[in-house]
């Protein structure tokens, strides 16, 4: 039977209103993409793959934002999940590049100048989180990513003045392992 106003009831309901990012978790990946971009040019050095890999990390931290908004540490538990996506970008490039035989543009000089620039920093860095892991962290954070003490200190699960203590010797630290690195390959040749 028709409605007095000519419509047919609803039986199923309304309509459900449409899917879309919510309003928290817009703002929350606002506020920290530089952030994730920062990280994420550090460990990939290209920024193509930069923005692969924090999409990637994005959608995943969408499917989760209500965990990632009820979390201690929000931040924390979103750059330890861009971790896992950058890690995880790595290794499907590997598997890729072991099937997929691409032509490659030649790099130009310029570019392999740049990155052996950060050989010796990377293996300095990678001895730095065997022997000290939360200095690293706090370098790579406040260094690398330019994250204030007081985020830092957040994401580490450390106070402020501990994040400053750990950056100071993490960056002394990482010198010193730079000048015996450096003194090791001028005593070899």
């Amino acid at each position: 039977m028709n409605d007095p106003s000519g419509k047919e009831p609803d039986l199923v309901g309304p309509d459900p209103e449409p899917f879309g990012i919510d309003p928290q978790g817009e703002l929350f990946f606002r506020e920290h993409m530089d952030t994730f971009m920062r990280i994420a040019m550090y460990r990939l050095r290209n920024l193509h793959d930069a923005e692969d890999a924090v999409m990637n990390a994005v959608l995943i931290m969408h499917r989760k934002i209500d965990r990632i908004r009820v979390a201690a540490k929000p931040t924390a538990l979103a750059i330890k999940m861009l971790q896992d996506s950058i890690t995880d970008y790595s290794r499907r490039n590997v598997r890729r590049a072991d099937y997929e035989h691409l032509v490659p543009e030649m790099p130009t000089s310029s570019y392999l100048m740049e990155l052996g620039r950060y050989d010796q920093l990377d293996r300095a860095m990678e001895a730095l989180e065997i022997l000290s892991p939360v200095q690293a962290q706090c370098v790579q954070l406040h260094v690398v990513a330019g994250l204030p003490y007081a985020q830092v200190a957040e994401i580490v699960g450390i106070t402020e003045s501990a994040a400053k203590t750990n950056a100071f010797r993490g960056r002394k630290q990482l010198m010193d392992l730079m000048l015996t690195e450096l003194a090791k390959e001028k005593g070899d040749s």
